[in-house]
């Protein structure tokens, strides 16, 4: 009978165990999801790690068990969701060019991660990580909030100009805000919804990158074309590789005799550039001809009114 019951509490033990280890191998699996998942993943969790991998080389397989020893830090308010995705147009959008890459969303804003692979470090990164750091500005907010063109009290800004056709820039930016959020506000201007910033910036490209420092601007360029757009290559030229780059003079705010004057010299310069630009040559060079001998008469006429004055006191 002894021996009957300690073969039954071994056995009870055996499978208590057991249990355990199905329970924390359940409880450490990343479940692989598709692109339309991890939407709705985003917008029902605030904190959503996402490994995008390509294959089954070794290399993701070590970024997947990574994935799985990540836990949610201390100062979270909610858990971080933790999944793998393979969609690749997915990824594309997101500026995603090697494999593995993490992404980690923070109420819906996406952050790219460009340091090592290795869990303390993505650790690391994630206590630094919690709050976005990306800032909207448009047409009424931009100077108010960068001061730009003062160079006061607000700081150094890296501010992206960008185009809803080509969103897949901002990931990068906001994972370099994470890492330089100490020194540098980092932005984005929509220049289709915000064209007097665009035109005011001469911006032509998409995207078209500043920093604005010390009443400077700085036009980003990255030490080797390949890395245009990483993490690593804004971090850089927002905390020392500007000063490689000729700064400029902010413009100052637009009055409105300053867009006058600019939108007649651009109407001259497009007709001045058509087929029909000699006639609109002959044309308005007449009209200046007639208003300056115009001017010319009533400026004659008023000067012998005042000598004429003169004379009869």
């Amino acid at each position: 009978m002894t021996n009957t019951c300690t073969s039954l509490m071994k056995l009870h033990m055996l499978c208590y165990v057991c249990l355990v280890i199905i329970f924390a191998a359940k409880s450490d699996a990343v479940n692989s999801i598709t692109a339309s998942e991890i939407k709705r993943e985003v917008e029902v969790n605030k904190y959503v790690l996402v490994l995008f991998m390509n294959g089954n080389s070794e290399t993701n397989r070590a970024a997947e068990e990574v994935l799985s020893k990540i836990e949610t830090p201390d100062l979270y308010d909610q858990e971080v969701v933790r999944v793998t995705c393979r969609d690749r147009n997915l990824a594309a959008s997101l500026g995603v060019i090697s494999y593995p890459q993490l992404m980690f969303y923070r109420s819906q804003v996406p952050a790219m991660y460009d340091g090592e692979l290795a869990a303390p470090a993505v650790q690391s990164w994630l206590e630094q990580a919690r709050e976005v750091n990306l800032q909207t500005l448009d047409d009424t907010s931009f100077e108010h909030l960068t001061q730009a063109s003062t160079g006061a009290t607000t700081g150094d800004w890296l501010v992206m100009f960008y185009k809803d056709s080509c969103p897949e820039y901002l990931p990068a930016l906001e994972g370099a805000g994470v890492l330089i959020r100490q020194k540098t506000n980092v932005a984005k201007v929509n220049v289709e919804e915000s064209p007097e910033t665009a035109e005011r910036f001469h911006v032509q490209d998409c995207p078209t990158t500043y920093l604005f420092h010390h009443g400077k601007m700085y036009g980003y360029i990255s030490q080797t074309s390949s890395e245009v757009y990483r993490v690593k290559s804004l971090v850089s030229f927002a905390t020392s590789w500007y000063k490689n780059v000729e700064g400029a003079r902010v413009p100052a705010i637009p009055t409105a005799f300053d867009k006058l004057t600019e939108s007649i010299a651009n109407y001259l310069k497009k007709n001045l550039q058509s087929p029909e630009g000699g006639n609109f040559l002959l044309i308005g060079g007449t009209v200046l001809a007639v208003i300056a001998f115009i001017v010319a008469v009533v400026v004659a006429t008023c000067s012998r009114n005042a000598k004429k004055t003169v004379k009869e006191d």
